[in-house]
């Protein structure tokens, strides 16, 4: 599920570059409980989350034994995408269940078990206005 932010950031990129010249890099990533996520783009672009969600939604890297629950899943898009979006790059070291916990979200999945992020972004090109500049010290000679 795209938030409405990617959709403000791609259209406000097209307007800016021109829709020939944008790239988009697709990343997908499953964070195992207490790793470290990172998100990063190239130079020049720009991270644009479209989907987060913290559980047991498959078996695979994270998740090696079926112990009920798979699938269990809630999206943490809010969170993600006002930590990490319109960023360059994007950091949270040893996530944890409660990194994600909020008065306003329950977790479908039960306490006891193992959860781990899933998380789905795009590398947009940065709007130029955005893009951080570089200090040059121009020398004259005499």
């Amino acid at each position: 599920m795209y938030s409405i932010r990617v959709e403000m950031l791609r259209i406000f990129a097209v307007i800016l570059v021109g829709y020939n010249e944008i790239t988009f890099t697709d990343a997908l990533q499953e964070v195992c409980n207490a790793e470290d996520f990172n998100a990063q783009c190239g130079r020049g672009e720009i991270i644009a989350m479209k989907s987060a969600n913290l559980g047991r939604m498959k078996l695979g890297k994270c998740i090696s034994q079926d112990f009920g629950h798979i699938g269990c899943q809630h999206s943490v898009i809010d969170k993600l995408d006002s930590l990490c979006s319109a960023k360059n790059e994007c950091k949270m070291r040893k996530i944890a269940r409660k990194d994600f916990e909020t008065s306003t979200s329950h977790s479908p999945c039960p306490g006891g078990l193992e959860v781990y992020l899933d998380v789905d972004y795009d590398c947009v090109q940065a709007p130029i206005d955005s893009i951080p500049c570089q200090k040059h010290h121009a020398w004259m000679q005499v």
